[in-house]
C-alpha cells in the first residue's frame, strides 16, 4: 500500500490520506471509498482485508532499537 491513500469520506470531501489515518478512519467507518491501483473501492460492497490483520511489522520483526 502507497504512503498515501486517495479516499472519499463520508462528508464527501476526497483527499490524500497517510496510510495509518487511512486505517483509523477505514475502522470508524468514516471512508466511503478509497483508491487501488485497479480502481475505486467502495467500503461495504467490495472486498476488504480484515483490519486486526494489518499490522506495520511482521509477527517476527524486532522491535527494539539496536544498540
Amino acid at each position: 500500500m502507497p504512503l498515501r491513500v486517495n479516499v472519499e469520506l463520508k462528508d464527501g470531501t476526497i483527499c490524500m490520506m497517510a496510510r495509518k489515518s487511512f486505517n483509523t478512519f477505514l475502522s470508524l467507518e468514516r471512508i466511503v471509498m478509497f483508491k487501488r491501483a485497479s480502481g475505486w473501492v467502495v467500503v461495504g460492497k467490495d472486498r476488504l482485508r480484515d483490519l486486526e490483520k494489518i499490522n506495520d511489522y511482521p509477527l517476527s520483526a524486532e522491535r527494539r532499537a539496536l544498540s
